[in-house]
């Protein structure tokens, strides 16, 4: 199952599978260490609006939500039940 990272519930860890944006974004994303296949996981977020913090590699980071909207995640609980 495919999220956006803005629809990652808080703690949830996942697998960044695309960047859909345009070269200038994902340059930017690659620079902050946002690439395929990168396991990261949701701090945090304000409701509506403002940035996302996720975690990657023991360092946090915040990304606009507009970017966040744009990178596709596969969810590494999903399928098993609670």
């Amino acid at each position: 199952m495919q999220k956006t990272l803005t629809e990652l519930n808080r703690k949830e860890k996942a697998e960044i599978i695309s960047l859909n944006g345009g070269r200038t974004m994902q340059h930017r994303l690659e620079k902050m260490g946002i690439r395929k296949h990168q396991i990261i996981s949701r701090i945090n977020s304000q409701f509506m609006r403002g940035p996302v913090v996720i975690s990657m590699n023991g360092h946090q980071t915040a990304i606009g939500r507009g970017m966040a909207s744009r990178i596709l995640v596969r969810p590494l609980n999903s399928g098993i039940p609670k």
